[in-house]
């Protein structure tokens, strides 16, 4: 198992070197599963892990991330929003009231009974 730390401390081209071989080695693993020659298949999600590892710290090279701002984040206590609840709830009620006079503009629109629907696509239908 390959340590994040130990990956870091590598250069562009070493990383794509060890991405390459570990990909190698991961479908010698497949091969030898496959065969049923592989002693150990728990090899394989190692291997894997180890991949995603190299993944991980390339694209933290490519977009700039620094893992001492995630480290910073981490300890940091979490923030929370407090906002006063008689707001909250004048704000949902306001909200209640929008929503019902959008619903009453349409069942204005829409036809009470099937014998008013018919005489509507039957007007429409004239049009035609």
């Amino acid at each position: 198992m390959i340590k994040a730390n130990e990956l870091r401390i590598l250069d562009e081209d070493g990383l794509k070197d060890k991405l390459r071989e570990l990909k190698e080695t991961l479908f010698n693993l497949r091969f030898q599963h496959a065969t049923g020659q592989l002693d150990n298949p728990m090899k394989i999600k190692e291997m894997r892990r180890d991949i995603a590892r190299v993944c991980t710290v390339m694209t933290e090279r490519e977009f700039s991330i620094h893992v001492e701002a995630f480290e910073e984040a981490l300890a940091a206590p979490p923030r929370t929003i407090e906002e006063p609840e008689e707001e909250l709830e004048a704000e949902t009620e306001a909200e209640i009231e929008e929503d019902l006079e959008e619903l009453a503009e349409i069942e204005e629109t829409v036809p009470e009974s099937e014998e008013q629907m018919e005489e509507e696509v039957e007007d429409e239908l004239k049009d035609l």
